[in-house]
Formats: C-alpha cells, sequence, structure tokens
C-alpha cells in the first residue's frame, strides 16, 4: 500500500517510518510541506493509495493541499487521513468539506494508527472495484443490456450503486452510529423485470429511488441501489425508525408522482420496507457487513425439490 505522509515534524516522521514498513505491507514516502509532496505527486509513476497529512504545514497548510488532491483526478477519491493536535470542530468541519476522510489525533498511538489505515486500505480497494465495475444508467440503457440482480447508478442524486453505498459508510469516521439500517423492496420485481424494456425498468427504478430519497428528505441517510429491486438505506437518527411509516410515505410520492406522470403508472406501486437489523449501534464497516448478510440471504433462491417440480405437471387419471 503506497502511503505519502506530509509532515514537518521530523519526529512524526520517524514514527511513521518505525510503524509504515515494508514488512508490514506497506510503501512509504515522506515529504515536510506541501510543495514537496506535490513535486512528489508530479514525479511519482504510481498513484498513492493513501495520504496522511499534517494539518498545520508551514505554507500551503494541511487543509489546503487536501483541497488540491481532490482536484487532482487520480486521487478524487483516495483516503486522506488528517493528522492533528486540535480537536476544534471548525477545523475538522474546513477539513471534511475539503475532501478528507478520516482524522487521526497527536500524540499518534501505533496500533491506532494501524487501524485507521487498514480501514482505509478496505476503502481503497473497495473504490478501485467500483471503478471496474461501474456502470452508469445511460451507458446501460445505451447497451440495452441489464441484469436484475445487477447494482448500477439509477441517476438520482442522493442513491448510490452499491459499492458506492459502501464507500460512504466506510469513509465515516471511526466510531459508533446509532443508525437504522432498511432495506426498500419490490416485492413484484421478477415480474417488473420481465414486463418492462430495460429503459422502462431504469426509469421505474430510478422514480422509486428518486420517492425514497423525498420520503427519507428530514433525515441523515445514505442509500444504495443493491440489484433486485432493493433499495438499501442507513438513517443516522437516535431515535428508532418505523419502516411501516417510511412504507407508506414511499407509497404516497410514488403516487404523487404517478399522477403527474402516466409512465410506468401502476408498475411497482407494491413497495416494502423492511428492517434490516434490530441492533441500533454501527461502525461503518459493522453497518455495511450486516446489509451484505441481509442481501444474500435475500437473494438465496427458493429450492423446490425435482419432484415437486414434476409433480406440478402430473394428471391423476
Amino acid at each position: 500500500m503506497r502511503i505519502l505522509a506530509v509532515d514537518d515534524d521530523p519526529t512524526i516522521l520517524d514514527m511513521l517510518r518505525d510503524c509504515l514498513t515494508g514488512a508490514a505491507g506497506f510503501d512509504l514516502e515522506c515529504a515536510e510541506d506541501a510543495e514537496e509532496a506535490l513535486d512528489l505527486l508530479d514525479t511519482s509513476t504510481m498513484p498513492f493509495d493513501c495520504f496522511l497529512l499534517d494539518i498545520m504545514l508551514p505554507g500551503i497548510d494541511g487543509v489546503s493541499l487536501c483541497a488540491q488532491l481532490r482536484k487532482r483526478k487520480d486521487h478524487q477519491m483516495t483516503p486522506i487521513i488528517m493528522i492533528t493536535a486540535s480537536r476544534t470542530h471548525d477545523l475538522m468541519q474546513r477539513a471534511f468539506h475539503a475532501g478528507a476522510t478520516d482524522f487521526i489525533f497527536k500524540p499518534l498511538n501505533g496500533i491506532e494508527l494501524g487501524a485507521r489505515i487498514n480501514t482505509a486500505g478496505m476503502l481503497n480497494d473497495s473504490l478501485r472495484r467500483e471503478q471496474v465495475a461501474h456502470h452508469s444508467l445511460s451507458e446501460l440503457t445505451d447497451l440495452m443490456k441489464i441484469k436484475r440482480d445487477e447494482s448500477f447508478d439509477l441517476g438520482v442524486a442522493g442513491v448510490d450503486d452499491l459499492n458506492g453505498f459502501e464507500n460512504r459508510l466506510l469513509r465515516l469516521p471511526v466510531g459508533c452510529y446509532a443508525m437504522n439500517l432498511i432495506a426498500i423492496k419490490l416485492p413484484q420485481i421478477r415480474n417488473i423485470f420481465d414486463t418492462l424494456t430495460p429503459a422502462e425498468f431504469c426509469g421505474q427504478m430510478g422514480r422509486v429511488a428518486q420517492a425514497s430519497v423525498n420520503a427519507l428528505r428530514n433525515h441523515r441517510v445514505i442509500m444504495g441501489y443493491a440489484g433486485n429491486g432493493t433499495i438499501v438505506a442507513a438513517i443516522i437518527a437516535r431515535t428508532r425508525i418505523d419502516p411501516v411509516a417510511i412504507q407508506r410515505q414511499i407509497e404516497k410520492e410514488l403516487t404523487n408522482a404517478w399522477l403527474s406522470s402516466n409512465a410506468g403508472q401502476g408498475i411497482g406501486a407494491d413497495v416494502s420496507v423492511l428492517a434490516v437489523s434490530e441492533q441500533r449501534l454501527w461502525s461503518g464497516l459493522s453497518a455495511c457487513n450486516a446489509i451484505q448478510d441481509f442481501l444474500r440471504k435475500d437473494s438465496e433462491p427458493d429450492e423446490v425439490a425435482f419432484d415437486e417440480v414434476a409433480n406440478l405437471f402430473t394428471v391423476e387419471i
């Protein structure tokens, strides 16, 4: 894992060199200021997998450097961990606004640092998978080929594909969050998929996604389309969310949308909202794992024995 650390404190750089060794799977490069770091980026033949930036750098500070890194095509989504001795809320807000992924506070703890780096590595691997597997709605429509169980970008602001959904959860600062994990499903997805053309199916799922965004607009929520007519959502809230109330609100939003547009009217109006788990506290990683377990179990086909299938076509004489 290639890491670029930028800090003007030689003691911090020495500690990073001791912790992030080649034997542990890290390829660490160090710079003492932003200008040196940018020079390394310009001369490097391979992109970095993670950045460790001290906020209080001489000249260009760490927040400004973070913003510059986000403007580079190769590093628009690379994990950036800020190193700071300050816990000022405004400073952290500025860094997150500039594109920071996470914080680690001085004095550095080797175990905590390793955990943050490993989380960043998981995020980077997920981002690479997303770049390989990503399909936009327009590409799918042009190709006119989609699979029912395929996750893709619905073209609705606030709803990612499954990889993007997981990435957003993994980019949450390390800690536990009060979350409600839910799944918004179209129970008749097989019939809907078989009835509509690919373009119509994409449009239909887009309308359901937009209705879900509208229904949850008063909540802090992370949403993604997981395929099989299922939208997963992580609602960050201390209070327990009632899935039935959300279902009714989504149905209301869909009814309003279909009253103003005949497209897809009467198809897929039957939505259901299910709680993925009754657990209330989650880390980003544990929430991802719970969603994956739910989707895996939900996608398991109903097993019907061969004799049972044969009996369907047996006529008694």
